[in-house]
C-alpha cells in the first residue's frame, strides 16, 4: 500500500482553545519582582513507590542498578530525566522548563547553534555546535565537541527499544557486532555532527533532545577509548558523570579517571538510594545557555520515606516539595486543601501529568469488533464519575481523545467527539449507536446477542468502586462483564497475550517517551512494532487475518494505520504535529481502540520558600532550573 493522501491522513484540526486545567495557585513573588539567584532547594524523593522514581530504586527491583539513576544512557524515569535536562546535562536541542501554554514543548537549540539543516529527502540532518562550551570539573578544560555526541549514541542505542531507536544508517550493524561504529554518525569537524537516516523520521530532533543524548567527554588518559570517560563504567557511570549543565554532583571535581575503572573513586555527593546533592558547575556560563536560568546555588535531595512523611516535612519547613512522578495525587488531598485555603502555608500548582487513562478494547473479539458498539460504550461511560473515584479533580480531567495534549501542542484541547452533558454519560445517545450495530437485533439500544454476555476484562491498581462503576454503565446497554484485578505485570501479560481472549483492559495508563507523538503511535498502534506472534498491543489493531486465525479468532481485516503513521513520520515541525493530531482524530472517530477517560494531573504542593515556580512539560515534573527560593533569614 502506498502512502495516504494528506487530506485523508489529517482531518480538520480544531482551533487552539483556552486551557481547561484548573489554574495553578500563584506562588508569592519577591519584592524586586525578579527571582533571587541564590539559596538551596531542598527536595524529598519517596522510597515507598519506586515505580514513581528512578532515584529510589534498589538493586532488587525492575529499575535496575541504583548507581545508574543519573546515568544519561541507561534507563531513565521522569525524575532522573528532569535532573539531567535541568541541571546536569545539555543536549543538541532541548526545551525551556515551562508548560505547553508558555512554549515549553517547543524545541530550541541548546548545544547546537541552531535547529538542524535537513536535506531535501529528509535523510541527512546536520547540526553545528556552539563553540567555547566546556565540561564541569574535573574536565573543565575540555571543550564539548561533536565526537562526544557520537559516543553518547554508541553507548545508548543498543539499549533502546526498537520503537525508540532513531533510524540511523549503520545502527543494526553496530548493535549486531558487524561494525565498531555507526556509519550514519559523521563528524567532519569538531563542531559538526551529521546524522544520516535510512528513512524519513521527522521526530529525530525530539529524540536527540532526550537526556540520553547528553555528550560524553573523551577519556583524559586514553583518547581512543570508544565511550570516553564512560568506558569501564557500564553499570555505574551515574557515579562518575561529567556534567555539561549548570550543576554538577558535589565532589565530582575530585574524580580521577586515571588508572583502572574499578579503582576510580566516585563523587561523594551521590549516595545511591539515600541522597543526591548538586552544586553550581563553575564552567557553566549563563550567557551561553538561553534555556536554564538555574536560580538556586545548591539542590539537596533526600531519598527515602513515605509520601506522607515527606509531605509532613514540607509542612515543617524542612523540604520545599516532594519530587516524584508516580500516580496522582502528588500530595495529600488535605494538604492541598489547606494550602489553597491559606497561601501563607505554601503554594499549590496544577499541570498536566501527561498520562492518559483509558479503557482499551479488543477489536477482534465480539462485541467490540463493531465500531458502533465501541462508540456506544464511549458514550455511556460516566467519565466524570471515574475521575471522582480516582481521587477527584486534583488527579485528572476528562480526556476527549487518545493522544496527550502536549504531544499535539494543545491543538485538540477541546476536541471530544463523544462529549456528554457533564461528562456523565448519555444513555440515549449510547442506545442510538448500539441500535446501529450488528448486536442489537430489535433496535432498542440494548445488546441482545450472546456475544455481550460474560465478557472478561482486566485491571491493575484500580479501586473496586471504579471497576464497579464501569460494569454498571456497560450493563445499561446490555454488555455484561466481569473485571479481574491483577498486579501490573500480570495484567499486561494477560492483555498482550492474544490467546487469552481478554475483551478489555480498564485503566490502561500511557505516558510519553519523548515530546513527539511518533513513539506514542508506534508503541501502541503500529503493527510492525506492536504486533508479533508472541505479544500484541492488546487491541489487535493492525493484526493480519492469518495472525488472527493462528490465535483462534475469526480471520478478518482489522483497522490498520501503518501507512498513516508512515506519512506522519515523513513530516517535520508543525506539519508533523498537525499530522499526529489528525491521526488522533481518525483513531477516535473511525477506529476507537481506546476509550480515554482521564488526562492525569500533576498537583504539587510547595513550601512558602518557593518564590518562583515553573513546570517542565517536556518531562512533566517541576522545572528545577526555573525554581527560586527566598533567601534564608
Amino acid at each position: 500500500m502506498g502512502l495516504m493522501r494528506p487530506a485523508v491522513v489529517a482531518p480538520v484540526i480544531l482551533a487552539i482553545a483556552a486551557c481547561a486545567i484548573a489554574p495553578p495557585t500563584s506562588a508569592p513573588s519577591t519584592d524586586s519582582g525578579s527571582p533571587p539567584r541564590d539559596g538551596t532547594l531542598r527536595l524529598g524523593v519517596p522510597g515507598d513507590f519506586p515505580p514513581g522514581s528512578t532515584l529510589a530504586k534498589s538493586a532488587a527491583d525492575d529499575f535496575g542498578d541504583p548507581r545508574s539513576a543519573v546515568d544519561p544512557q541507561r534507563f531513565q524515569f521522569y525524575d532522573s530525566a528532569e535532573l539531567l535536562r535541568c541541571c546536569l546535562g545539555r543536549t543538541l536541542l532541548s526545551y525551556e522548563g515551562k508548560p505547553t501554554t508558555e512554549g515549553g514543548t517547543v524545541l530550541r537549540p541548546d548545544l547546537s547553534e541552531a535547529l538542524p539543516q535537513v536535506s531535501d529527502d529528509g535523510l541527512t540532518w546536520t547540526f553545528r555546535l556552539r563553540q567555547g562550551i566546556n565540561y564541569a570539573p574535573p574536565l573543565a578544560n575540555v571543550e564539548i565537541r561533536s565526537a562526544d555526541f557520537r559516543r553518547a549514541m554508541l553507548r545508548v542505542l543498543p539499549h533502546l527499544p526498537p520503537g525508540l531507536r532513531p533510524a540511523i544508517e549503520g545502527t543494526a550493524d553496530y548493535i549486531e557486532g558487524r561494525s565498531t561504529t555507526i556509519s550514519g554518525l559523521q563528524t567532519p569537524d569538531d563542531y559538526t555532527l551529521r546524522v544520516r537516516l535510512t528513512r524519513p523520521q521527522g521526530d529525530l530532533p525530539a529524540r536527540l533532545a532526550f537526556p540520553d543524548m547528553t555528550p560524553i567527554p573523551p577519556h583524559p588518559t586514553d583518547p581512543a577509548a570508544p565511550l570516553g570517560v564512560a568506558t569501564g563504567h557500564d553499570a555505574d557511570y551515574g557515579l562518575f558523570l561529567v556534567a555539561s549543565g549548570p550543576y554538577m554532583v558535589e565532589g565530582a571535581g575530585q574524580i580521577d579517571f586515571s588508572g583502572p575503572p574499578a579503582e576510580h573513586i566516585p563523587a561523594a555527593g551521590f549516595v545511591p538510594g539515600r541522597s543526591l546533592t548538586l552544586i553550581r558547575n563553575p564552567s557553566w556560563d549563563k550567557a551561553a545557555d538561553q534555556l536554564r536560568p538555574a536560580f538556586v546555588e545548591r539542590i539537596e535531595i533526600a531519598i527515602g520515606g513515605t509520601q506522607e512523611e515527606l509531605a509532613a516535612r514540607v509542612d515543617a519547613g524542612e523540604l520545599d516539595f516532594v519530587f516524584f512522578s508516580g500516580p496522582p495525587p502528588h500530595g495529600p488531598i488535605e494538604q492541598i486543601d489547606r494550602y489553597r485555603a491559606d497561601p501563607a502555608l505554601g503554594g499549590v500548582h496544577v499541570y498536566p501529568r501527561d498520562f492518559v487513562r483509558a479503557i482499551a478494547l479488543n477489536l477482534a473479539l465480539p462485541p467490540f469488533d463493531d465500531l458502533h458498539v465501541r462508540k456506544a460504550t464511549s458514550l455511556v461511560i460516566n467519565k466524570a464519575r471515574l475521575i471522582e473515584l480516582a481521587g477527584g479533580p486534583w488527579t485528572g480531567e476528562v480526556a476527549g481523545h487518545i493522544v496527550l495534549n502536549s504531544l499535539e501542542d494543545n491543538l485538540l484541547l477541546t476536541y471530544d467527539p463523544y462529549r456528554t452533558p457533564g461528562s456523565a454519560g448519555d444513555l440515549t445517545a449510547a442506545a442510538a449507536e448500539m441500535a446501529l450495530s450488528g448486536y442489537d437485533s430489535d433496535g432498542d439500544g440494548v445488546c441482545d446477542d450472546p456475544a455481550c454476555e460474560d465478557l472478561t476484562g482486566v485491571t491493575f491498581l484500580i479501586s473496586p468502586e471504579l471497576a464497579d462503576a464501569v460494569l454498571a454503565d456497560l450493563a445499561t446497554i446490555g454488555i455484561h462483564a466481569r473485571i479481574e484485578p491483577l498486579d501490573p505485570g500480570a495484567a499486561f501479560g494477560r492483555w498482550f497475550d492474544p490467546a487469552a481472549r481478554t475483551s478489555f483492559m480498564l485503566g490502561l495508563a500511557y505516558g510519553k517517551d519523548h515530546l513527539n507523538a511518533a513513539s506514542f503511535f508506534t508503541a501502541n498502534f503500529d503493527s510492525r512494532e506492536s504486533m508479533s506472534d508472541e505479544e500484541t498491543n492488546g487491541t489487535l489493531i493492525g493484526a493480519s487475518p492469518d495472525q488472527l486465525e493462528s490465535w483462534g479468532y475469526e480471520p478478518r481485516n482489522l483497522p490498520n494505520i501503518d501507512d498513516r503513521i508512515d506519512f506522519c513520520h515523513g513530516q517535520r515541525g508543525s506539519a508533523q504535529v498537525q499530522c499526529w493530531a489528525g491521526l488522533d482524530q481518525y483513531l477516535m472517530e473511525s477506529v476507537l481502540p481506546w476509550i480515554p477517560y482521564s488526562f492525569e494531573r500533576h498537583t504539587r504542593t510547595v513550601s512558602p520558600r518557593v518564590v518562583n515556580y515553573s513546570f517542565d512539560q517536556s518531562i512533566a515534573l517541576p522545572a528545577l532550573d526555573q525554581i527560586a527560593v527566598a533567601p534564608d533569614r
